[in-house]
């Protein structure tokens, strides 16, 4: 502890950033607790320049998923007489408005009111943009009755992550220290979600930075999970995931640098989508972490995210929820040494129901701890990097718990970021190369503990007490760090809350990971809303 507080002591005073006292010793308590971490990393044989993933330069044995290739169907249309508009999937909803069976207007105003009546409860949003969605849902609705459509999202209400620029719209990125930006032009996944017709009803929550998976942003208040307001919805893109779970909008998008995306996915018991990494552009994103950031779709269904995927990526996807013949990785090891036993159980149950979807199921492991490693090491020097110049001059307007953890970044050697980034780019062939010549996706728990109270800093599992924040990160950084497709999807509840599955895949294998995560939730049935 001394030493690490040695070190972190010189490395503010060579920044030039004066954190209080009591920040620095909390800080140095964590550095030392992140050295621990970083530890695996010494183990890996590593001697390659490093260099950034580049997917040609990982071999795979040759062996495709198994395809299938009819159009998925998709549920039928209520019509009209919906008792709930905003109880439709993200592609009923645009049929519906297609068909004219509902007007832009109509389903506009709706989830307006929605927004309004939960909001103040659940803290979604940190912006609702009222105005400017009825002028265009008005808008759309003139041109469909001439038959005039924009795109296959044609007058859909959606919301983005408040991380990803939005024209016209406030870009706080979470924190004060932004309170007056406005985004001069949408970033280029906002651009392609325009195009293809969505509407933007307003700004989702995040927490501060999108450096933290609670959603306790000191600034704006805590975002709530719909399941139980007490607990926390996961993020950073937790606003995202309460919003989605409490149907005021039908699809989103968010960032995931760690788990963003899928952790609040899990915890809402909404679909999240992690694409392989460099996908999607992440152009008029805030970066957390250049090596890691993610850009992906949030919604209620696997159906939903793929269209919204196709559209992010510019090309719609064919997938067919026949998994027969697809070989799956249970994955077993070190991440499993800590999982809630009920949340085990639910998992395990949906494994089971993939088996009997005629998937050959098998058990293979993964170095989880050194591919967190590699993340916490790429995370923590990128993000503090990115910060730095705010922490020379407004360092305390930065919330504790963002704040201490940009410190530690700050001390971490320039060493430790290079050994990860040797490490990364081996590890990656070898998971590519070894576990993924024997399946084709990987499945796991996507956060091993049902959501935690808010301001919970440490969760019991097993009669132990773990850090909270490791914890709901557990099963999702490793595969920021190793840049592969991973799906969260919802298999069921523990104590009333839900529990999300992972599917994992090759890089730039989302249509199987899709795929799977379809024929699952075709086979579990509709999950339930709060």
């Amino acid at each position: 502890m001394k030493a690490a507080r040695t070190l972190l002591e010189a490395t503010l005073l060579a920044y030039g950033v004066l954190a209080p006292p009591e920040d620095v010793e909390r800080a140095a308590y964590q550095l030392g607790a992140v050295l621990r971490r970083l530890e695996p990393l010494e183990g890996v044989r590593a001697e390659e320049a490093p260099k950034d993933l580049v997917w040609p330069d990982v071999r795979t044995d040759g062996r495709q998923a198994p395809h299938a290739g009819s159009r998925p169907r998709t549920a039928s249309i209520r019509g009209p007489g919906a008792d709930d508009v905003l109880r439709l999937s993200l592609v009923e909803v645009a049929r519906a408005i297609r068909r004219k069976h509902l007007s832009p207007v109509e389903v506009t105003e709706a989830a307006l009111r929605r927004m309004e009546e939960v909001n103040p409860r659940l803290g979604a949003f940190l912006w609702v943009d009222a105005d400017r969605a009825l002028v265009y849902a008005r808008r759309a609705e003139e041109d469909a009755s001439h038959g005039r459509f924009w795109g296959p999202l044609h007058g859909v209400p959606m919301a983005l992550k408040d991380l990803i620029a939005e024209e016209g719209a406030p870009w706080t990125c979470g924190s004060p220290l932004r309170h007056d930006v406005v985004a001069e032009r949408d970033a280029a996944v906002t651009a392609r979600l325009r195009l293809s017709g969505a509407l933007f009803v307003g700004r989702t929550h995040l927490h501060e930075w999108a450096y933290g998976v609670s959603n306790d942003n000191p600034h704006f208040g805590p975002a709530r999970n719909p399941w139980d307001p007490s607990r926390s919805p996961g993020g950073s893109s937790g606003g995202s995931g309460a919003a989605l779970a409490a149907c005021c909008i039908y699809g989103s998008v968010g960032t995931d640098t760690g788990g963003s995306i899928r952790i609040p996915a899990a915890l809402c018991g909404v679909v999240g989508l992690k694409p392989t990494y460099g996908l999607l552009p992440t152009e008029g994103v805030f970066p957390l972490s250049w090596s890691l950031d993610h850009v992906g779709p949030m919604a209620r269904t696997v159906e939903d995210v793929a269209v919204l995927l196709g559209i992010l990526r510019g090309r719609p996807f064919r997938i067919s929820p026949d998994v027969r013949g697809l070989r799956a990785g249970v994955l077993r090891g070190d991440l499993w040494s800590v999982v809630h036993p009920d949340v085990a159980r639910v998992v395990d149950d949906a494994i089971q129901e993939i088996r009997a979807l005629g998937v050959e199921v098998t058990e293979v492991s993964v170095e989880g701890a050194v591919a967190a490693a590699v993340a916490t090491a790429l995370l923590m020097v990128e993000a503090s990097t990115v910060h730095l110049p705010l922490l020379r001059t407004r360092v305390l307007e930065y919330g504790r718990d963002v704040r201490e953890r940009l410190l530690v970044g700050l001390a971490l050697a320039g060493e430790r970021y290079v050994r990860a980034r040797q490490v990364r780019h081996v590890l990656v062939r070898r998971v590519v190369e070894e576990v993924f010549g024997r399946v084709d996706v990987l499945l796991t728990p996507t956060v091993p503990v049902p959501a935690p109270i808010l301001g919970e800093e440490t969760t019991d599992v097993l009669g132990k007490s773990y850090d909270t924040r490791s914890l709901l990160t557990r099963f999702t950084n490793p595969f920021n760090a190793l840049g592969l497709p991973s799906l969260s999807v919802p298999c069921g509840f523990v104590e009333g809350l839900p529990v999300g599955l992972q599917v994992i895949g090759r890089p730039m294998e989302e249509a199987t990971v899709l795929r799977v995560g379809m024929a699952y939730e075709r086979a579990r049935g509709p999950f339930p809303l709060p």
